[in-house]
């Protein structure tokens, strides 16, 4: 494998852990909080094992991907021309034309 996969699913690897540890402190604080009544309810619930997994499986998901999103369009590239990226300059298309 080259070396910049490498560099690629390490920075990828990284980021969705990052991600995934953060969407779990939220759900942590969301449920120690109680804000919604959701800490009480899961307490009161006779099989709070698979909601909790969902809950926190669900933050740490989303939270990682959107850090991992992040991650990689925040790369840089050598051929990027400048903030915005694309063409500064005008590129003739050649269009062929039908007439009837």
């Amino acid at each position: 494998m080259p070396r910049s996969e490498q560099n690629m699913i390490r920075l990828l690897a990284w980021n969705a852990l990052a991600g995934a540890v953060l969407g779990i402190l939220f759900a942590a604080f969301l449920v120690y909080w109680d804000v919604a009544g959701l800490g009480s309810l899961l307490a009161k619930s006779d099989r709070p094992l698979p909601a909790l997994f969902l809950l926190f499986g669900g933050f740490a998901i989303t939270f990682g991907s959107a850090v991992c999103g992040t991650a990689i369009m925040g790369l840089r590239d050598d051929r990027d021309d400048g903030p915005g990226g694309g063409h500064r300059e005008l590129i003739p298309i050649p269009i062929r034309v039908r007439r009837k």
